[in-house]
This record gives C-alpha cells, structure tokens and sequence, in this order.
C-alpha cells in the first residue's frame, strides 16, 4: 500500500511538472523538448501525454508536438475568477448592463490556445432569446469578441489563428484570407471596437472593446449581445461609446497605463 502511494504521489508530480512546462513555455512542446526541460524519458512521456489528452488538458499540435487543451484554459479561468480582472469587473459589467438594459459580458484571452472564452456576465432587463455559453473555449475568428482580441494580438499570432482557423461555426463559409482579415482588423483599431452581425449566433449583434493589462498587451474585452431586432442604428454609437469608456477604465484598474 505504502508503494503503491509513493508511485502515485509520482505520477501526480510529474503530471504537474508538465503542465507547468507548457504554462511556462508559452506554446507548443515536442517530446523531445519536454525530455530535455524535465528529464524523464520520452516513453513515460508518451504514456502521460496520452492520459492529459483523454482529459482535454492537453492537444495534439502540428508537426508533433503539444500543446495546453481547452479544459487546461477553463480550469485555469474558473480558478482566477475571484482575483485580478475578474473580480474589478463586477461592478463595470453591472453598469453596462444597466444603462444599455442588454446583457454585458466579459470575454478573456488563452495566451496558451489563442481563443477565449466568457468568464463572466451581468444579465440585463431585457432578455436574451438565444444562450450565452461560459467557460467554454472559442475561436478568435468569429464573432466581435474573438475579433477585438485578435484586432490588438501581434502579427504571428494572428497568422497562427488564421492557420488553425475552420469553417464558420455558424453557416460553415471558409475563414477570410490574410489581407481581408488584417484590413478588417485594422478597422476595429482604428475605431476602437468591435461589431459584428450574425456571426456566432444567428440574428445576433455583438460589440467588444479590449481591456488591456499591466503592459501593453491585450487580456480581455467587454461585450454587449443583443437580438438583431432590438438594434437600432442609433445605438452602435451610444453602445460602443460606453463599452470603450468602462473597458477604458478596468485596463486602468488593472495596472494598465495607455501610451498617446
């Protein structure tokens, strides 16, 4: 009994090891990279690497390597919900929701699997007739909030979402090519935020506005989602205006110091 716990306590141990490996990596490892940083043979690696995959906290990458899985990003989320961003946002999110009466949610980037996902939301007086799934992974290509985020990620992260990229989840159209995507993209820095019509949700409209960090990269964004039908013309200014000036103001709170 006592062996079979101390082998245990190993395996658990070297679990953590890897996955603090690609934490720390910053992106995809082969086997023979990880062998190198840990030291353990390539066939106890293999053997691992097989049991994450099968629990999603690892992904196989191209050319064989790996890298961190979506359920690796979720956990990583939910457990930083009561610090940093996430507990400043409460109250910016709940005066979103409130002056524009739509629900207003906060989109976070996965540095590890560029994609994001909803990590938190204040719902609003008038309700949603479609449903906003949280802590799920999604992809940066589609939809105002995955745009914002790439709008502001540097140039070779973009070309490796567009790379990885698939099929429109919504009516399956293929992703745009590089030029298009980057003058799409230059237009939402130009303007400070992101619109979008339609194209994670049918008949939905969704604006984002990023919310940076300590440095000058990109962390987050503020999103409002409403039905087509309860857009007007008049509101993208009144909406996108009140999404820059909080999404302003929790880059602030999050040690963020813009440069002119």
């Amino acid at each position: 009994m006592a062996a079979e716990a101390r082998d245990s306590q190993g395996v658990v141990a070297r679990v953590a090891e890897i996955l603090r490996a690609f934490a720390e990596a910053g992106g995809s490892l082969s086997i023979k990279e990880l062998s190198q940083r840990l030291d353990l043979p390539p066939s106890t690696l293999h053997r691992l690497l097989d049991q994450l995959l099968e629990t999603g906290l690892v992904e196989r990458a191209a050319h064989r390597r790996y890298r961190v899985g979506g359920e690796f990003s979720r956990i990583g989320a939910l457990a930083a919900r009561k610090a940093g961003m996430l507990r400043l946002a409460g109250p910016v999110l709940q005066d979103v929701a409130r002056q524009t009466t739509e629900t207003c949610m906060l989109g976070l980037l996965l540095p590890q699997s560029l994609s994001m996902m909803f990590v938190d939301k204040a719902a609003a007086a008038l309700p949603l007739p479609y449903p906003i799934r949280m802590h799920r992974a999604r992809p940066l290509l589609w939809g105002a909030t995955g745009l914002c985020l790439l709008a502001w990620l540097p140039p070779p992260a973009v070309e490796q979402v567009l790379r990885g990229a698939g099929p429109s989840p919504l009516d399956g159209r293929a992703p745009p090519r590089g030029a298009a995507l980057a003058e799409r993209l230059a237009q939402i820095r130009a303007r400070g935020y992101a619109l979008t019509r339609g194209e994670q949700t049918r008949d939905a409209v969704g604006l984002a506005a990023p919310v940076f960090g300590a440095g000058q990269s990109i962390v987050g964004d503020l999103c409002i989602t409403l039905p087509r039908a309860r857009f007007a013309a008049c509101d993208e200014a009144r909406f996108a205006g009140l999404l820059m000036q909080r999404a302003a103001t929790l880059s602030r709170l999050n040690g963020h110091v813009a440069v002119a």
